[in-house]
């Protein structure tokens, strides 16, 4: 199995979407496989791996995600079957959203809350 340890997640995502199209459509499947390229021999233990994770020595499954995603924005060849359904989809959840929100407070002045504490 090759490892691709010293790749940048982008590089590693975009080999294994192109490599097995199966994974365009699933993230938890392209984290898995990811984390799985990216350890050594060495590291293959499950508390090590866990470790791994704990100490940010593997890509994130969100940096994997947003690879995913904009590798596939910007690559047609590279999306899932699962691509174009989502996509159909938004102007629908973006109109509902907007008619959830009407008159609605959506932020946190608009709701009165004061976010002092938060910002020291």
């Amino acid at each position: 199995m090759e490892k691709y340890i010293k790749d940048s997640t982008i590089d590693i995502v975009k080999r294994l979407i192109t490599k097995h199209p199966h994974l365009r459509d699933n993230d938890n499947k392209l984290l898995a496989n990811v984390w799985h390229h990216s350890v050594t021999p060495l590291e293959e233990a499950w508390v090590d791996f866990l470790a791994l994770i704990a100490n940010g020595d593997l890509p994130s499954s969100e940096s994997i995600r947003r690879c995913r995603q904009k590798l596939q924005e910007l690559n047609p060849e590279l999306r899932g079957e699962l691509w174009d359904k989502r996509h159909q989809m938004q102007t629908q959840v973006k109109a509902e959203l907007n008619e959830m929100s009407d008159g609605e407070p959506t932020t946190a002045d608009e709701y009165n809350i004061d976010l002092g504490d938060l910002n020291d």
